[in-house]
C-alpha cells in the first residue's frame, strides 16, 4: 500500500471537496503522477487548487505553487478562445471563408473553407508536404505562406484530420491578418494578462525556470488504431517527428507555438475555461457574448480522424466530450494535451477543470487516463454530495 502523502497546507479546498485532495495525494504516492497540478472553478470561483510531487525524475525539486507545465495541445483551447474573442469583436466570423481574411488561402481548392471548418481540423492541411523542422514552426511566416498554397490531404470540409502543429500556424496567420498581432500577443494582452491567467504562449525569459521538466511517455508516442490516411499521419506527426523532450528546450519554451507550446498550470486552465462555463462572464465582467460562446462550442464535425483513426466530435477549436473524458455531461468541451494535461468547461454545472502533469502517459485507444478519471470521479461525487438529498437520490 502506498505511503500517504501529507496535504500541503497551502492547498485551497472549499468545504466538501476534501476527498479530491485525498485522490490527488494518492496518485502522487502511487507514482502515477510525478508532479502535477489540479484545479476546479465552480460558478466562477476557485474551489480546488492543488499542486504536488516533483519537477524532475531525480526528485530533486518539489513542485511549487507557481510551477508551470508544458501542456502540449491543450494550448489549442487557449488559441481557440483568442479567436472567439475576435469573433465577438466582429473582426472574424466562424461562417465566413478563411480566404476573406487571408486571400492567398484560396489556392488549391480551399476557397470555400470557413473559419469554423478550419478550426475543427477540416482544412486537410494536417502537416507540411516538404520536410520541416520544429524550428520552422517557431519561425511561422514561411510555413504560413506554404500552407496557403499547399494542396490538402483530403478535400476541404469532406472529413477531418488532426492538425497537430499546423493548427497553430493557420490560426496564428488568421489572427495576424485581422488584428496585426500574433495570436500569442492577443492572448497575453487581451485575455491572460487582464484575467490573471498563469498561462504563457511563449514564456518570458524571466519565467523560464518556473517550467518543470517533462518526462516523455514510454514506447510509441501515439496510441494508434488503424490510420485512414497514412500520408496525413506522416505529415502531422512525423514531419517533424514530435518528441516529448522538445518541451524541455529553451527554444520551445520561448517560442510558445499556438498549436502546442503553452506553458501553464491547472489554475490557469481552470480559470480560462471558467470564462466558457459561465457563458462568457467572469469576475462580474462579460468577456464574450452568450451567442459567441454558443457558436464556439457548437459541433462542426463528427467522425473518424483521417490522421489517427480515432472517432471524435469537434467545435471551433474545442474537442467535445466523448466517453467521459471530460466528466459525465455530454456538453462539456475543452482540449487535452499529449501526455495527459487538459482544460475543459462543463456549462451544465458552471464547472471548469484544469489538470497538468509532467509525467506524460498515453492511454490505449478507447481507454481514459486513470489519473484524470479518478480526479473527476472525486469532483463529481463532491458536487453530488452538495445537492439536496432529493436531487442526489434522483440522480442515482
Amino acid at each position: 500500500m502506498a505511503e500517504r502523502m501529507p496535504h500541503n497546507p497551502g492547498w485551497h479546498l472549499a468545504p466538501g471537496f476534501e476527498p479530491v485532495a485525498e485522490v490527488f495525494a494518492e496518485l502522487l504516492a502511487l507514482g502515477l503522477d510525478l508532479g502535477a497540478t489540479f484545479a476546479v472553478s465552480l460558478e466562477g470561483e476557485c474551489v480546488v487548487d492543488l499542486w504536488g510531487g516533483h519537477r524532475d525524475d531525480g526528485l530533486t525539486r518539489p513542485i511549487e505553487r507557481d510551477a508551470l507545465f508544458p501542456v502540449w495541445s491543450a494550448t489549442k483551447g487557449a488559441t481557440a478562445t483568442t479567436i472567439a474573442l475576435l469573433v465577438d469583436r466582429g473582426v472574424l466570423d466562424y461562417d465566413a471563408p478563411v480566404a476573406r481574411y487571408w486571400p492567398e488561402f484560396a489556392a488549391s481548392g480551399k476557397e470555400r473553407l470557413t473559419v469554423g471548418e478550419m478550426l475543427s481540423h477540416q482544412a486537410g492541411l494536417c502537416g507540411m508536404r516538404r520536410p520541416t523542422t520544429i524550428e520552422d514552426h517557431y519561425a511561422h511566416h514561411r510555413l504560413a505562406a506554404e500552407l496557403a498554397a499547399q494542396a490538402p490531404f483530403f478535400p476541404p470540409a469532406s472529413a477531418w484530420g488532426y492538425h497537430a502543429l499546423t493548427f497553430g500556424i493557420l490560426a496564428d496567420e488568421l489572427v495576424r491578418r485581422v488584428d496585426g498581432r500574433p495570436v500569442a500577443r492577443v492572448f497575453q494582452e487581451d485575455l491572460a494578462g487582464p484575467l490573471g491567467l498563469e498561462l504563457f504562449m511563449g514564456l518570458p525569459p524571466a519565467e523560464l525556470d518556473r517550467q518543470v521538466t517533462i518526462t516523455p511517455p514510454p514506447g510509441r508516442q501515439q496510441a494508434l488504431v488503424e490510420i485512414p490516411n497514412p500520408a496525413a499521419f506522416e505529415a502531422a506527426f512525423q514531419n517533424p517527428v514530435l518528441e516529448g523532450g522538445m518541451a524541455n528546450t529553451t527554444a520551445w519554451k520561448l517560442a510558445g507555438i499556438p498549436g502546442a507550446g503553452l506553458g501553464g498550470n491547472a489554475r490557469g486552465l481552470a480559470r480560462l475555461y471558467a470564462l466558457h462555463a459561465n457563458n462568457g462572464v467572469l469576475d462580474g465582467r462579460r468577456w464574450l457574448s452568450a451567442p459567441t460562446v454558443a457558436a464556439a462550442r457548437s459541433q462542426r464535425v463528427e467522425g473518424v480522424d483521417q490522421v489517427t483513426g480515432n472517432y471524435r466530435r469537434w467545435a471551433a477549436g474545442f474537442h467535445l466530450n466523448m466517453h467521459g473524458l471530460m466528466g459525465p455531461n455530454p456538453d462539456a468541451f475543452g482540449h487535452a494535451g499529449w501526455g495527459g494535461s487538459i482544460g475543459f468547461a462543463d456549462p451544465a454545472g458552471r464547472l471548469a477543470v484544469g489538470y497538468t502533469t509532467n509525467r506524460m502517459l498515453v492511454s490505449p485507444p478507447g481507454e481514459l487516463d486513470q489519473r484524470l478519471s479518478e480526479l473527476l470521479a472525486a469532483i463529481y461525487a463532491a458536487l453530488d454530495a452538495r445537492k439536496p438529498p432529493s436531487q442526489s437520490a434522483a440522480k442515482r
